[in-house]
């Protein structure tokens, strides 16, 4: 007779398959192997991020040495604030507060004034340098730098986060390495705005992406404290809300308020101006310094053509004594015609990858960069109708996510553009470094 454990908790009890416990072991393991390989990206995507400023660096120092530094005008280089380091240092480091550096120094220094020109630069950027340049004994240059660099680290970090969402972490780190090796990428260590308007930018972004509307609001608020451009945030801010309510207005809800934070930011500038100088607008009125006149974009872009059509006559006609584009001055007739055509590639490059990402990117990424590239179109210069294009194509970082799309499958273009734009961005950092005019 068989005999009964009278302990009924210790009976054995019937456990799951084997068949069942295999594949959420699997599911488990490739969750895991997913989160290193996303861990390892952001590494990489961070120390590359970090290696290029310090070759730029390095190319920017050693460019003081090989190449003649030209001897800008006074007005163009304020010694005492822009110029603070002496000996080898000021090789490396009095060289990233160059032309609108010195604004900004010059802003960060002695705030703004009535009709000199500072107005055009948004203010979020000089008053953080001066905060930071307080306990570094108002070293307003090495302020800047820092200022510059962490921001770019944050934004290319955030950049990384916001693509990831969409596209996995492999284009997210393309994306971040397209930026960082971008003609221009070298503004993001200088003392210009560029960094912190990356981060402040991405950061709306990835918070309208993730419905964290308060959060987006307030960085697309300080976003247009910084730059002009942080308007066009407004932009993708609304195709994100719309889409997350189905574009339904009868789900409209307090969220839409934060969507205010951003023409919020204009109106603190202006207003600030207004109380100043009694001009709300001086902002827009500073153009003037820099030639630019109201237009239609589209009529801007036909400018910029015609501009660099008539460049490359005179480069080809090797003579200045009949010319066929404005310029400032009989000097300036061959570097203007460079300045031209190099502009309209830039933009044309830039279009063509908006052209591509359509098909690709989610609306509202190709809406901010058609918005971002779109922007200065309505400003055109006299003499540069597309003037400091190369700059304002890092603010509409879309086109840097389209890139990396264009080329993942492709690895002989992702080669080519690379070299290409490492090769002209030693040039360029070159030619920034030693008081050449850039963008």
């Amino acid at each position: 007779m068989a005999i009964r454990d009278p302990r009924p908790h210790l009976q054995p009890v019937d456990t799951a398959p084997t068949d069942d416990i295999a594949p959420r072991t699997a599911a488990r393991d490739a969750a895991t192997s997913a989160s290193r390989v996303t861990a390892d990206l952001v590494r990489r995507t961070m120390i590359m991020a970090l290696v290029t400023r310090l070759g730029i660096l390095a190319v920017a120092g050693l460019s003081t040495y090989v190449l003649a530094t030209h001897q800008a005008p006074w007005s163009l280089r304020l010694q005492r604030q822009a110029e603070p380091f002496s000996g080898a240092a000021a090789r490396f480091f009095n060289i990233w507060a160059h032309w609108d550096g010195v604004w900004y120094i010059k802003i960060a220094s002695y705030g703004y004034a009535g009709a000199d020109g500072t107005a055009a630069f948004f203010p979020l950027y000089p008053l953080i340098v001066r905060w930071v340049g307080v306990p570094l004994g108002n070293n307003l240059v090495a302020a800047g730098v820092l200022v510059s660099v962490v921001t770019y680290l944050v934004g290319v970090y955030l950049l990384y986060r916001l693509v990831e969402l969409d596209f996995g972490p492999r284009i997210a780190y393309r994306t971040a390495w397209f930026l960082s090796i971008f003609p221009t990428a070298f503004f993001f260590q200088a003392v210009y705005s560029e960094s912190l308007f990356l981060m402040l930018s991405t950061a709306c972004l990835l918070w309208s992406r993730q419905g964290r509307w308060r959060r987006a609001g307030l960085a697309g608020l300080l976003a247009t404290l910084t730059r002009s451009t942080g308007f066009m945030l407004l932009v993708p801010m609304v195709i994100f809300y719309l889409e997350q309510r189905d574009w339904k207005w009868r789900r409209l809800d307090s969220d839409a308020a934060s969507l205010l934070m951003i023409p919020e930011g204009l109106m603190v500038w202006m207003a600030y101006l207004s109380l100043g100088f009694g001009k709300p607008l001086l902002f827009a009125s500073a153009q003037d310094n820099w030639r630019r006149v109201l237009a239609v974009p589209t009529w801007g872009l036909w400018r910029g053509i015609l501009a660099a059509v008539q460049g490359a006559r005179q480069l080809l006609s090797g003579q200045t004594r009949h010319v066929y584009w404005p310029a400032p001055n009989s000097g300036s007739v061959m570097s203007m015609a460079g300045f031209n055509i190099t502009n309209l590639g830039f933009t044309v490059v830039a279009l063509l990858a908006i052209w591509h990402g359509l098909r690709r990117l989610p609306p509202a990424y190709s809406a901010y960069a058609i918005a971002t590239i779109g922007y200065p179109l309505l400003f055109p210069s006299r003499f540069q109708p597309l003037m400091s294009m190369p700059r304002f194509i890092l603010a509409a970082f879309p086109i840097f996510i389209s890139l990396a799309l264009f080329t993942d499958r492709r690895p002989r273009w992702h080669a080519a553009i690379s070299l290409i734009f490492i090769a002209m961005l030693v040039v360029v950092t070159a030619r920034f470094a030693i008081f050449t005019w850039v963008a």
